[in-house]
């Protein structure tokens, strides 16, 4: 492998950048994006957000000098683009004006990015050092930009920055450790295991205080909304995705050249322009990635583990709209040239970068196209390199007289790494359990509640205004709740709705004139189905996931108590584990265990 240097990652900070990210663009000709940053809480709440950026110029985002220049403009038009398109009170836009469109698609081919919201911007590049000379960590961090100006918002971001600093050690011990493999270096080996593992207590240590100052309610309604992108959003009044006016597939900024479309009509070419991404996920964490591709950690499609054996008759309803199931191009009018192969028509597709040897989960491989580009090659590379699973697996197969006291410390410490991937996993089911699911269950506090509208009292307006209206002109009206009538913002305000395309959009005439592509999917409410801002049905993907992780440890019981007086926990194996009776729930335990 490369040196880490080479893929943008420091020794001391990890996949965060060495130095703090900007907190302004000091070029004037940008500053028509700083001043609207200035004022922009202020603008979204009173909702002339949009109105002020559609006085904005058009600037040209080549003229950015820097990474660091280039991760700042990301960030801000992250921020602009997303509050434009779900706004406040507001109509989801079915278009992002050109004026944050074309800089943003540029800014994020020349990072290797998706020009949408992010792990990346909202977590690597979105923070300060309150002292410059002090660590990185929760008490000398602060958000530099956040949808909701929410002290609960910059706490969700820098809890995340924090746990991205802490396992920034990590980084430099894998690469050694697959040296040490190589050389045979055993006590090198169990010295970087060790680092690793002592860095991901502190991971699991700082993910906990997620809880302190990140209030369940807020980040679900006032948060969590704003990092949804718009692939299978139908519900949100996006069914095709989001039109990038200016932005086409057929041409290239670079050489000012349009390709032949004259064999397009004017629908292909609107639908050319629009784009699927999923939102901001944690699943975008280049460091929980690398460290299970170091661990070996093998994850499936969900649903799919081979020690799960299903009925043949037992089928589950939320499998047909769990997206990493079926993943949709970008693009929309991909689907439409799979339609016309049959009938031998084509059109050119979007290309979809190879992977090199990912895991077999279609979800995990998709979110690497939302990290850093150079950060994808490090896990490229990494899934090459990797030797610790292979050599820990050749030592379980020895006999236990066979190995020799750092052999088996080695088997000790590996085990312990994966408890702690595994416990760092159990940590994030709960949090989600508490933050999404629990909020998604119970509904808003109050009728709007920022963003949603209670289903009776709306369907009593509707039931109002039908009645003083001829059921012969709108028979099919009656009872019914639509988007037109509905603020909707996310999938999460679905449940209370009907999705279908909004009348006299955009995507009602791109569905007129390619009926084949369909409405897409949603949501059935009867499944229960909870997604989380990346589009998956959460919890059965992160359960999975977490058991995924207890699976790879070795089934092996190393004695305790090896040199240099360092105690290990015991391991044991998963049957083991299993038959450990559960102890009754009190909240004395609960106690005992916090």
């Amino acid at each position: 492998m490369r040196s880490l240097e080479d893929y943008d990652i420091s020794p001391t900070t990890g996949f965060l950048p060495t130095e703090p990210p900007l907190r302004r663009l000091s070029d004037n000709y940008f500053q028509p994006w700083e001043d609207l940053m200035e004022d922009f809480n202020g603008l979204l709440l009173a909702g002339k957000l949009r109105q002020a950026i559609h006085k904005m110029p058009l600037l040209d985002h080549s003229r950015l000098k820097t990474v660091q220049e280039y991760r700042r403009a990301f960030l801000i038009l992250c921020m602009l683009s997303h509050s434009y398109v779900w706004g406040k009170l507001e109509k989801t836009s079915e278009t992002l004006p050109a004026n944050l469109a074309v800089p943003w698609s540029g800014i994020a081919n020349h990072l290797g990015l998706c020009p949408v919201v992010c792990h990346a911007s909202v977590v690597l590049w979105n923070y300060r050092l309150l002292d410059p000379n002090g660590p990185i960590d929760l008490s000398n961090l602060s958000a530099l930009a956040t949808y909701s100006g929410s002290l609960d918002e910059s706490w969700f971001y820098l809890v995340t920055t924090a746990i991205e600093s802490v396992g920034a050690p990590c980084l430099a011990a894998m690469v050694r450790s697959i040296n040490h493999v190589r050389e045979a270096n055993y006590q090198g080996l169990i010295d970087d295991l060790q680092t690793v593992h002592t860095a991901m207590e502190g991971m699991n240590n700082a993910l906990q205080r997620m809880f302190e100052k990140c209030d369940p309610y807020v980040f679900y309604w006032k948060i969590r909304p704003y990092l949804a992108g718009w692939e299978n959003m139908a519900e949100a009044g996006l069914p095709f995705g989001l039109i990038y006016e200016g932005v086409d597939s057929f041409w290239s900024a670079e050489t000012d050249e349009y390709a032949d479309m004259s064999h397009l009509s004017e629908g292909e070419r609107l639908l050319r322009q629009y784009r699927r991404y999923a939102g901001g996920s944690a699943a975008q964490s280049s460091l929980i990635a690398a460290l299970d591709v170091f661990l070996g950690v093998e994850h499936y499609p969900t649903g799919k583990r081979p020690q799960v054996v299903q009925k043949p008759d037992s089928r589950d309803q939320s499998d047909l709209n769990d997206r990493y199931k079926q993943l949709p191009t970008p693009n929309p009018a991909d689907e439409l040239h799979k339609s016309k192969e049959k009938s031998g028509t084509t059109t050119p597709t979007s290309e979809r970068p190879p992977f090199v040897r990912t895991n077999r989960n279609a979800f995990l491989r998709a979110m690497r196209m939302y990290m850093p580009r150079q950060h994808r090659e490090f896990l490229e590379d990494l899934e090459l390199a990797a030797n610790l699973r292979s050599f820990v697996l050749q030592l379980e197969q020895q006999q236990k007289d066979n190995l020799s006291p750092e052999e088996s410390m080695i088997l000790d410490v590996y085990n312990d790494c994966l408890t702690q991937l595994k416990v760092f996993r159990d940590k994030h089911v709960q949090i989600v359990t508490l933050y999404i699911v629990n909020q998604a269950r119970k509904g808003p506090n109050i009728a709007h509640g920022g963003f949603a509208i209670e289903k009776k009292k709306q369907q009593q307006k509707q039931e109002q205004d039908d009645s003083t209206q001829d059921d012969s002109i709108h028979p099919s009206k009656k009872g019914k709740i639509t988007t037109n009538d509905h603020n909707v913002l996310y999938p999460q305000t679905a449940l209370e709705t009907s999705p279908r395309i909004r009348k006299g959009s955009l995507s009602a005439m791109v569905s007129d004139m390619f009926p084949e592509l369909g409405l897409a999917k949603h949501v059935d409410p009867k499944t229960g189905v909870v997604r989380g801002t990346g589009g998956t049905n959460v919890l059965p993907f992160l359960k999975q996931s977490r058991d995924e992780t207890a699976d790879t440890r070795i089934g092996f019981t190393p004695t305790t108590g090896h040199q240099n007086g360092k105690s290990i926990k015991k391991s044991i194996t998963i049957a083991e584990e299993a038959a450990i009776p559960e102890r009754r729930r009190s909240w004395r335990n609960w106690f005992t265990n916090k």
